[in-house]
């Protein structure tokens, strides 16, 4: 089976199959971001499906190559517009590294605090465990028993992640830890959000329930009691 995600302007999710659809609003989504200017950042949408898997249905890869100038306050702006247009609402959670909170040696704003008074401002600095972040990435990777497909999957718009993952190699001094030297931001974010809490749900599962059914609303109720379309750090 696989996963399809339909344009922004339908906002509809498909799941394993085209009659089993969920808008984007009624799931629990998170961004993450690696920033970059002179190097590439990255900004990743993620979803956590009903069926307890991860998967990431957008992506934006910026740069002063692709866009000329890169500023925190165009980031912030960009976020803000492309997640609207998902029709979820603004800000959700952001995942990104503690470095962009950064003391910058000036009087000034560090990148975290620009992102914030942008409306960024929902910002998470997970842990910093590079090592229990790739462990956590391999795990996502595994391939769920109950479906054949990975935990995390990737909608083909995000060719960046796609392309960008399989070429993450074992840093030479530290084989637990990936080459900071190559094209690690789209790698990086991602084990930012999972790291954050947005991660698969490999244990036991909620049982199924008939759409439309009492248990069915009630579930739905709780999760959207959780924050729209938002998802909080795991328990």
């Amino acid at each position: 089976p696989h996963l399809y995600l339909c344009d922004p302007h339908r906002r509809a999710l498909v799941g394993l199959s085209p009659q089993r659809m969920t808008r984007v609003s009624d799931l629990r989504v998170a961004l993450g971001l690696d920033w970059g200017s002179t190097s590439p950042g990255v900004v990743g949408w993620a979803a956590a499906l009903p069926n307890g898997h991860v998967h990431f249905f957008d992506e934006w890869k910026f740069s002063r190559s692709i866009y000329g100038s890169i500023t925190a306050r165009f980031v912030a702006e960009q976020m803000g517009e492309r997640t609207r247009a998902w029709g979820l609402p603004w800000p959700l959670l952001v995942y990104a590294d503690s470095a962009i909170q950064a003391d910058i040696g000036q009087i000034g704003e560090s990148i975290g605090q620009t992102l914030t008074r942008h409306g960024c401002t929902r910002l998470v600095y997970p842990s910093k465990d590079r090592v229990a972040g790739w462990q956590r990435v391999h795990e996502a990777l595994a391939v769920d028993p109950a479906t054949g497909t990975p935990w995390l999957t990737f909608h083909p718009r995000c060719r960046y992640l796609i392309r960008s993952l399989p070429l993450q190699v074992q840093d030479a001094h530290n084989p637990e830890d990936v080459d900071t030297t190559g094209d690690d931001h789209g790698a990086d974010m991602i084990r930012m959000v999972l790291m954050g809490g947005l991660r698969p749900q490999t244990g036991p599962r909620d049982p199924e329930l008939p759409t439309g059914s009492v248990g069915w609303w009630r579930r739905w109720h709780e999760r959207r009691a959780q924050g729209t379309g938002v998802l909080h750090a795991a328990r």
